[in-house]
């Protein structure tokens, strides 16, 4: 894969990464975008914040490059160094669990981390005695 990583932000509000095949005058061709979103959640310092890369068009789609008309884009950017390498690190997990797929065992092992965490998290909002008005 060629690597010419973009953040491209669509009019509908959409931000998603990927790698521009081709930049022509009307049409952006991009391969294997995903799409970026911040997750905020509860932590013991207050609101952390991270970045979530998820399918954009490829559950409704097998294809893998699409063509974006330029009237629908509103910025192009390329993407930092450590971006660039968490891209291309979710996109290899990707491509392992649509060839493997996770086992029951790994299913299950994941939905016990999630309930220990949102415990975790539930007994931190309980302790800290915080009244919201």
């Amino acid at each position: 894969m060629n690597k010419n990583y973009s953040i491209v932000k669509l009019a509908n509000g959409d931000n998603i990464i990927c790698n521009v095949i081709d930049n022509s005058e009307n049409v952006i061709e991009v391969e294997s975008p995903l799409k970026m979103e911040i997750v905020s959640r509860n932590a013991k310092g207050g609101i952390a914040e991270s970045l979530t890369l998820s399918r954009w068009l490829q559950p409704f789609s097998d294809e893998s490059k699409f063509s974006l008309n330029k009237s629908t884009v509103i910025l192009n950017a390329p993407v930092t160094i450590g971006l660039g390498k968490y891209y291309e690190f979710i996109l290899k997990k990707m491509d392992k669990l649509d060839i493997e797929g996770p086992s029951e065992k790994e299913l299950k092992s994941i939905e016990e981390e999630e309930k220990r965490n949102l415990k975790k998290q539930m007994l931190e909002y309980i302790k800290d005695d915080v009244t919201i008005h």
